[in-house]
């Protein structure tokens, strides 16, 4: 028995001594646990903080940057807008340089006709060719030449200006072609023997509005002060016994009347109105009023078919207009003054559905309408401002064309009827010259044809 219990001594002290061995590690880290400022992570925490080396900087981690999941599936993308075509830069070029045999026969044309000053261009609105032409002299006395940026008054070739002018109105939905003019110019306008009959832009436009050149109204054109445009038609002078609307008579004053109309509206005068609408944003230099040009240094003199003066250019530049709105009677009909290669590039503007270089003055609908000639004129077919007739030399053997005349100078543009956009201009003074039956100027037409068939020889 004294056996066994010293065995089992042993044994326990073994047991005990084994586990206090087991329990010492634990022990130890109970003992750093307390120590330590920091609370242990829980079991079930997975800590990230990286290694740190004591000696070296820490490395910044690289930013992760999610893309936001979008929330609807993306549609296909839209076609892409079409790269308008560039608008060709002008390219103008002297005929005399390349067409020697040419420029000798304008020469010839121009003297036969006593001319004292010319100046043609021959124009492509399409690709912007501009070929161009000047002969004698803007003023006789000091032998000052015609050069390609001297400016006439082109007489009625304003018209078609001042109906573009009008046209952009209508555009910007001011102005309605059909509606009564009474309506826009303030007081009423009718013709005493029709007083039932409205008047209307249209009308105006296409010289059927029964108003006609009074002789009232060729007193007062030379003089702004004399008469407003209202005196003269309540005058009851200045209407034929025409119903309005019916019949086509030439007028000038009814030019004068659409551009009271267009002043009324605008509340400019319409030399603004043509230079904030057209002048400027085409970038060219004109005026209806030509001491508002930027270069008045190389106006043309007007001379008769003798060569006599009958306007200097300081009488052209002191002409005025009125501050007074509805007072201009000699502007809008005729007085517009520019030189022949900014004349076609408004011609280019037209034909090429209302833009030039980019830049929109008219609607396509606007452009189309000053050429759609639906009404009987004499000899030609009557649009807004223009005419339309046979004209042998030109694409389709016909084509649009104005003429102007007055105090000796004369003037004249014919452009395609087809879609070619090209056409002529012609401005002279000091000329002589008759009509063709209907109404074109011979020695235009003459000086237009000859420069036509050399530059254009396979369009005959």
């Amino acid at each position: 028995m004294v056996v066994n219990k010293r065995k089992w001594s042993v044994k326990l002290i073994l047991l005990t001594v084994l586990t206090i061995i087991a329990l010492i590690p634990w022990f130890l880290i109970i003992l750093r646990n307390i120590n330590s400022d920091e609370t242990p992570e829980p079991a079930s925490v997975i800590t990230e903080t990286p290694v740190i080396s004591e000696t070296l900087p820490p490395t910044k981690e690289p930013e992760i940057v999610l893309e936001p999941v979008p929330v609807f599936e993306p549609k296909s993308e839209p076609a892409p807008e079409p790269t308008p075509e560039p608008t060709p830069e002008d390219k103008i070029t002297d005929i005399s340089a390349v067409y020697p045999d040419l420029s000798g026969e304008l020469d010839r044309i121009s003297s036969r006709f006593n001319c004292a000053a010319m100046s043609l261009v021959v124009y492509d609105g399409d690709i912007g060719d501009y070929y161009a032409y000047q002969y004698g002299y803007a003023d006789i006395a000091t032998q000052r030449p015609v050069n390609l940026d001297t400016k006439f008054r082109v007489a009625s070739l304003s018209k078609i200006v001042t109906a573009i002018c009008a046209m952009v109105l209508v555009d910007r939905e001011i102005l309605d072609l059909d509606k009564d003019i009474s309506d826009y110019i303030g007081y009423d306008v009718r013709n005493p023997n029709f007083p039932g009959t409205p008047i209307t832009c249209r009308m105006l436009m296409q010289h059927r509005s029964s108003i006609y050149d009074s002789e009232l109204f060729y007193a007062s054109r030379e003089n702004n002060s004399l008469k407003s445009t209202q005196q003269l038609l309540d005058s009851g002078t200045s209407y034929r016994n025409r119903q309005p609307g019916s019949n086509f008579v030439y007028s000038n004053l009814g030019y004068s009347v659409l551009a009271a109309v267009c002043e009324n509206i605008y509340g400019k005068t319409f030399d603004i109105l043509a230079r904030e609408v057209l002048f400027e944003p085409l970038g060219i230099d004109a005026a209806y009023v030509p001491k508002r040009l930027e270069d008045t240094t190389n106006i043309a003199v007007i001379y008769n078919g003798k060569h006599t003066q009958t306007r200097s250019v300081q009488y052209q530049l002191e002409i005025t207009d009125s501050s007074v709105l509805g007072y201009d009677h000699h502007l809008a009909q005729g007085n517009l003054t520019i030189n022949a290669i900014d004349y076609a590039r408004i011609l280019a503007m037209l034909g090429n559905d209302g833009v030039f270089h980019e830049t929109r003055v008219l609607s396509p609908e606007s452009a189309y309408a000053i050429n759609d000639t639906n009404k009987r004129g004499v000899g030609y077919d009557q649009g807004l401002a223009t005419r339309r007739s046979a004209v042998a030399f030109m694409p389709g053997g016909e084509a649009y064309w104005h003429t102007g005349s007055s105090y000796g100078e004369f003037a004249q543009y014919i452009y395609s009827a087809d879609e070619t956009n090209s056409g002529i201009v012609v401005v002279t003074t000091g000329a002589t010259t008759g009509r063709t039956s209907d109404g074109m100027l011979i020695m235009c037409t003459e000086l237009s044809k000859a420069a036509w068939q050399y530059v254009n020889p396979d369009e005959q």
